[in-house]
């Protein structure tokens, strides 16, 4: 069910508020409803490897313990249907098919796999609040220096087009003052209670958003592999990737983001998607594959300087073969290594920068370091779990 993401940031829940549920997921609801009601009403089992449909006639048929479960199943199904989409929160969505096939037969199972499908997602609206969530953890460490650390000044260039955008001052360094909504700030703080005593506090202060200088095509490349979640790092990698597209489509709209994802082979994936990855056992580790689609994506956008960045914890383990099928190998096969470096070498020499950040320490995972740093243009950030979005996040604002 959806609502594993609710304690998934941690801190604050950014799914307080979560939105109705969807017409398709309502519709099922009142399904199951109507089945259990059913159910209830005739005391009967209609489950295909117990009693044939009919075959009881009153309620003493129905187990006391499988009435009570299905009449809290009910209440919650009611409230879902009514709007009230943490309804199903607590239920466990395995046990919860279990019952009902055993119950109520396997069309029942079905209607809820169909409610489940329906509400699996996170709405637009859920995923741009964990993506701002992801983003202030990941701007916390730059805040804490003032929001003036590097090159960058916030990641734009004072001296661009203006965007329309209105910023906090402390997020974004030194940018024009925007005093329109500075005002409007202060006058909507000031209509609070107990605010109308001061006309002016520095966190009314907006400053203009503004166009950078020079737009980039960006590809971030996460690995999905299992080791990612046996070293607890799989948390870590949504979380930057959710602030790096955060960020690009809020302040550096110009910049094209291409998210990878890569096990056994390389998908591009959505934010919706990566937050939505099951993160089952995968074997192998196919940067080869990553590497290819990124340099496509720099090439569908020629004109824009290019930036790849590579979030793994292991060296590559695997590679497409002439068939297109993908070739695991542990340790790694010396073709998989040649084909790996290949790639990476076809990125550089179209100009990109390439930076790893590297989420374990290990003698294999060193050897791959020293050969990446033999790469002119590739630049290795050792991250752990907590670093690892402020350091993207850095990484992508000093390019």
């Amino acid at each position: 069910m959806r609502f594993r993401y609710r304690a998934y940031m941690g801190g604050p829940d950014p799914l307080a508020e979560p939105d109705p549920p969807p017409e398709e997921a309502v519709a099922a609801a009142h399904e199951l409803l109507a089945l259990v009601a059913s159910a209830l009403e005739t005391g009967s089992a209609s489950g295909t490897e117990g009693p044939q449909a009919g075959s009881a006639t009153g309620p003493e048929a129905l187990a006391e313990e499988d009435r009570r479960a299905l009449s809290a199943l009910g209440k919650a199904l009611s409230r879902y249907a009514d709007g009230d989409r943490s309804a199903l929160g607590e239920a466990d969505a395995t046990a919860l098919g279990r019952l009902l096939d055993r119950v109520l037969g396997r069309e029942a199972g079905k209607v809820l796999a169909r409610l489940d499908g329906a509400d699996h997602g996170l709405s637009p609206r859920e995923l741009r609040r964990l993506g701002e969530v992801a983003l202030r953890e990941a701007e916390a460490p730059r805040r804490g220096r003032g929001g003036r650390g590097g090159a960058h000044r916030g990641g734009a260039a004072p001296g661009g087009e203006p965007t329309g955008l209105s910023l906090p001052r402390d997020e974004e360094g030194d940018r024009p003052l925007d005093a329109v909504a500075t005002a409007r700030e202060a006058a909507l703080r000031r209509a609070r209670p107990g605010e109308r005593g001061v006309a002016l506090r520095a966190e009314d202060v907006r400053v203009a958003g503004v166009e950078p200088s020079e737009a980039a095509a960006v590809s971030l490349l996460v690995d999905l592999s299992h080791s990612m979640v046996a070293r607890s790092l799989h948390e870590a990698a949504t979380r930057t990737a959710l602030a790096l597209h955060t960020l690009v489509s809020t302040r550096r709209p110009q910049d094209r983001l291409h998210l990878v994802g890569f096990g056994e082979r390389a998908r591009e994936l959505t934010p919706a998607a990566l937050v939505a990855h099951d993160w089952r056992r995968v074997p192998g580790t196919n940067l080869h594959h990553a590497l290819r689609l990124a340099r496509a994506h720099l090439r569908r956008h020629g004109g824009l300087r290019p930036q790849v960045l590579v979030v793994t914890d292991g060296e590559p383990t695997a590679h497409l073969g002439e068939d297109g099928d993908a070739r695991f190998s542990w340790p790694p096969a010396p073709r998989t290594v040649e084909l790996t470096f290949a790639e990476l070498d076809a990125v550089l020499r179209g100009g990109a920068e390439v930076t790893f950040f590297l989420l374990a320490d290990d003698p294999r995972l060193r050897a791959f370091q020293d050969l990446l740093e033999r790469r002119r243009g590739v630049r290795v950030v050792h991250a752990g779990a907590e670093e690892l979005g402020p350091l993207v996040v850095d990484r992508y604002h000093r390019r």
